[in-house]
């Protein structure tokens, strides 16, 4: 599947849209672990403390994503993306001004996770595969990515220099801004409403869950993908403070982040590209989750210098998101894209359960026994149950009338 370049250029701009919106919207995520240790000792609040708030905003993430693909898919995606960055910026300025650690966790948790869920891959994607054609999507949704991708990566050392000038309040309110500022580049990802059919002769969004639901393979999506969430919301919200606590900076957990975020520039696009036009998805997921767990065993094998650990955070940011643009369109592959965003949100579900626990217990883990050791283990272990688990997966498309297309591999 080759990128035309008459085509490129006719969805440049909502390309450029959606990953910049992505890219914000997670690099403030990706940005959080930088933020734990200044608002622990800012507030006097303990690390298990300001984790869980984070954890519940992963949790939020997970349990209103597939309101908001039900939303984009029945009122358009422009409208939940616009809302989403709304809620998003009302959760940065209220996390700056939380007086308590209760008001902490519904600002950071229950406002920007739903920000997150308006705002992230999930309907951005969503919106991506529903606009563009069969032809051009694979390449088109990989370059989201990267482009979303190469946006985290700014935001990363942009954060990490605001810390150092204004503190992590001012930090927040700066982040607010730039947000809001870009909230008009959601009119770029305008989709259909889904019309009425008074002919009867379509699936209808409850048939096309329960279709999804009798299916072994989404399930087993499900649980990949939950060892995806844990994965990364341990190493997002904890690796500065593990890297801390054996000795490195906080300055060095800063880079070490932001490493992370620009090889997910190509990791994302590799990954989304080749498993759209030249690999099975579900072959590559597999491919991807063992390549995780090798990296992390070797990491926690061998000795911690600076040099070891920037080389795995390439490593793990090649690895880091390519696991999305596979899994969302592994579900648009057997499934069809009519109701993606809908079901990509169950999907998404999964991941977020997986990183509540990953954010939630590496804080109570560390301040049980002082270290971050049984955390490591399970996630290799979690590593490789998920490329196990996609094996078996028959992703043929499921014939509906929902599924009329033919979704390439």
């Amino acid at each position: 599947m080759q990128m035309r370049a008459g085509a490129i250029r006719r969805w440049a701009l909502l390309i450029l849209a959606g990953g910049a919106i992505m890219g914000i919207s997670l690099g403030i995520r990706q940005s959080q672990g930088l933020f734990m240790l200044p608002v622990s000792m800012g507030m006097n609040w303990s690390i298990e403390e300001v984790g869980f708030a984070f954890a519940l905003q992963n949790l939020v993430w997970g349990l209103t994503q597939p309101l908001t693909g039900m939303l984009a898919d029945r009122y358009g995606s422009a409208k939940v993306i616009f809302g989403g960055i709304m809620l998003y910026v009302a959760g940065l300025v209220a996390m700056a001004y939380s007086p308590n650690i209760i008001i902490f966790y519904l600002d950071t948790g229950l406002l920007i996770g739903a920000g997150l869920a308006g705002t992230a891959f999930g309907v951005v994607y969503g919106a991506v595969n529903k606009i563009v054609p069969d032809a051009d999507r694979a390449w088109a949704v990989a370059l989201v990515g990267a482009v979303g991708g190469f946006v985290q990566f700014l935001i990363v050392p942009f954060v990490n220099q605001l810390l150092n000038q204004y503190a992590w309040t001012g930090t927040l309110i700066a982040l607010a801004i730039v947000f809001l500022i870009v909230s008009p580049l959601s009119l770029c990802l305008k989709t259909s409403k889904l019309a009425p059919n008074p002919a009867g002769n379509e699936i209808s969004m409850s048939g096309a869950l329960s279709q999804a639901f009798s299916h072994s393979g989404f399930w087993l999506l499900n649980l990949g993908f939950m060892a995806c969430g844990f994965q990364l919301a341990f190493l997002a919200g904890h690796m500065p403070s593990y890297l801390v606590d054996q000795g490195l900076t906080l300055e060095e957990g800063g880079a070490t982040i932001a490493i992370i975020s620009l090889a997910n520039v190509v990791g994302t696009f590799v990954f989304g590209y080749v498993g759209g036009s030249i690999f099975r998805r579900k072959s590559a997921l597999s491919f991807l989750y063992v390549c995780r767990s090798v990296a992390m065993l070797l990491f926690v094998m061998l000795p911690l210098t600076t040099a070891s650990t920037y080389i795995f955070a390439t490593a793990m940011g090649f690895l880091w998101l390519g696991t999305v643009p596979l899994t969302s369109g592994l579900v648009g592959q057997i499934f069809g894209t009519k109701y993606l965003t809908t079901l990509f949100g169950f999907v998404f579900f999964g991941h977020q359960l997986g990183a509540f626990l990953g954010i939630w217990l590496a804080g109570y883990v560390f301040d049980t026994t002082g270290s971050y050791d049984l955390i490591w283990t399970v996630c290799i272990g979690m590593g490789f149950v998920a490329a196990l688990a996609h094996l078996p997966i028959n992703d043929k498309l499921v014939y509906s009338p929902n599924s009329l297309e033919s979704y390439a591999r």
